[in-house]
């Protein structure tokens, strides 16, 4: 991982490097459910040590029918902050078999991306993962960790919505719809946790986060 220079917009970004929305017990959780049934879970870890966080970023989702499986899918992502900048990720997806490996790096010329099904290029030096945990990724380009692909979709705010909570209860926040290259929805509570999703992948998948 190599430390790139950061100038004057990697000084802001240090400087608001506690705005990072890291959540108090340095975890979050998602039950995900497609056209209403549970499928999987997605968990993301995060550990501070000094001016370094490291998050750690696991889902595993299998559908099936009669009890038989019919797709699996496993992600696991590891991203590298420093100082409120993003510095590098990795991920390692199977996607019902087909292995997926990226890698992610800051420079100062801009973020390299290489992986085993993607030629290695450079995508602007503001990209960041499309990982949903950290609502800036809504500012600039957003790296898709599975196909290594750039994007820039268009994004609308819908309002405040109240959505279910696992086990019970709700959480109130605000809905982001994501149009073009990128479809689906990302939602933010009042203090910018991310808090849900909702897409279309061969039926309708939702995100609930798992309160306690």
């Amino acid at each position: 991982m190599t430390d790139a220079p950061i100038g004057r917009r990697g000084v802001l970004a240090a400087a608001a490097a506690l705005a990072l929305p890291v959540p108090r017990d340095d975890r979050l959780a998602f039950d995900i459910y497609r056209n209403g049934s549970h499928v999987g879970r997605q968990s993301l870890r995060f550990i501070r040590a000094g001016d370094h966080l490291r998050v750690e970023n696991h889902a595993a989702l299998k559908v099936g029918l009669i009890g038989i499986p019919l797709f699996t899918y496993r992600a696991h992502i590891v991203e590298h902050w420093q100082n409120g900048a993003f510095r590098a990720a990795t991920s390692e997806i199977d996607d019902n078999g087909r292995k997926i490996r990226l890698s992610v790096e800051r420079t100062a010329s801009g973020v390299v991306i290489a992986g085993n099904r993607i030629a290695r290029y450079t995508a602007p030096r503001d990209a960041l993962p499309l990982t949903y945990w950290n609502k800036a990724m809504l500012n600039g380009p957003m790296i898709n960790m599975q196909t290594g692909h750039t994007d820039r979709p268009t994004i609308t705010r819908q309002g405040w919505f109240h959505l279910p909570a696992m086990p019970s209860g709700t959480v109130t926040a605000a809905r982001y719809q994501l149009t073009g290259p990128i479809r689906l929805a990302v939602f933010y509570n009042q203090a910018d946790t991310w808090s849900g999703l909702d897409f279309h992948h061969e039926g309708h998948v939702t995100y609930r986060p798992i309160l306690g």
